[in-house]
């Protein structure tokens, strides 16, 4: 049994700790909305820094700079800190719309020795190119077989991962093409999918139907972002599908008040809420469904940056697990397990 990374194969049981969900090189500030304020406006233009922080800690896209990471030493820093903490596999769900770069994630994963998988396929329709709508259902599949099959961005360097697919707070036409593209990939490749859903909305019922009506299997779909507005019906609705559900923003505790509400509509749970809720999903008997990590895709997730960097699950969280009674073999799998059977392709 084997994942593909970005410099080969490997065994799935050799993956040790994993993150099933970060960005190592990422810009979304195209999807930003512009203020048409003076004063918010300039804020957005400055660059991330101490006379800024608090703000963005509530509002993290007040500023375009922290919607941008793409400094190789600085991510080479943050990556070491996660191997040196105790991880082992880190998957990369950054997409071609967003900044994808699979050369530089293929160096740094033989430079610093940790696995790094990567995702394929299309984000959100805010970040679709601009032929999208000439796209077919066909076109689209065929564009991520050649992902997995052969390479990504003109090298041999080839996807592990599908996903993360993107839909927003209501599906788009566009992003349900994709869905059902991928729905076919996963179909054939064996590969997990990665589905982003809209922070707020509870639309994973409709991706689970389209996927699994286009063949998609349940036990191979995970769905994202659970955790910022945690829903427990909603969770144990999705868990009782087949599907994986993941708590993938440790460390993201933002409140956006009326003023700063543009691409978030609300506030973040914390951490502890986000622990709390996991351990009584296990207690319902769903240990074996659940993915966690950070989704970092901000400056000010980093430790550079003033924040907790991508070993915050293995540094920070899991002696807040193990606080809330989750138990050491418990928490081997959710870090190591689960995300490794979600992974594995099912072939030698």
């Amino acid at each position: 049994m084997s994942v593909m990374t970005v410099t080969g194969k490997v065994r799935s049981d050799s993956l040790g700790l994993v993150l099933p969900h970060e960005h190592a090189f990422i810009d979304l500030r195209s999807l930003v909305p512009s203020s048409s304020e003076i004063s918010r406006k300039k804020m957005s233009q400055e660059q991330v820094a101490l006379t800024n922080i608090g703000k963005l800690m509530r509002n993290p896209y007040a500023v375009l700079d922290n919607a941008v990471i793409d400094d190789e030493t600085v991510v080479r820093d943050e990556l070491l800190k996660f191997k040196k903490a105790g991880g082992k596999t880190f998957v990369d769900l950054t997409l071609r719309d967003i900044g994808r770069d699979p050369a530089l994630l293929a160096g740094l994963s033989r430079e610093l020795d940790i696995n790094i998988v990567a995702g394929c396929g299309y984000y959100i329709n805010k970040s679709h190119p601009s032929d999208m709508d000439n796209k077919t259902v066909d076109s689209i599949a065929e564009e991520i077989f050649n992902e997995i099959r052969y390479g990504m961005d003109g090298t041999d360097i080839k996807a592990g991962v599908i996903g993360e697919i993107g839909t927003s707070e209501i599906i788009y036409p566009n992003e349900k093409k994709t869905l059902i593209a991928s729905a076919i990939v996963q179909k054939e490749t064996g590969l997990g999918l990665h589905v982003h859903t809209d922070l707020y909305a509870t639309n994973g019922y409709e991706v689970v139907n389209i996927l699994t009506e286009h063949g998609a299997t349940a036990d191979k779909i995970c769905i994202n972002h659970v955790d910022v507005d945690i829903k427990m019906d909603y969770l144990k609705d999705l868990l009782n599908l087949g599907v994986y559900v993941e708590f993938d923003n440790f460390g993201k505790e933002f409140y956006a008040d009326k003023r700063d509400r543009s691409v978030l509509r609300g506030p973040f749970a914390r951490d502890i809420e986000r622990v709390r809720a996991i351990k009584k999903l296990i207690d319902w008997g769903f240990l074996s469904k659940i993915l966690i990590s950070n989704d970092v895709c901000l400056k000010t997730c980093l430790h550079n940056y003033g924040g907790w960097g991508y070993d915050h699950v293995i540094t920070n969280i899991i002696p807040m697990m193990e606080d809330e009674g989750i138990t050491t073999e418990q928490i081997k799998t959710l870090m190591c397990s689960n995300p490794a059977e979600f992974l594995d392709d099912g072939k030698d």
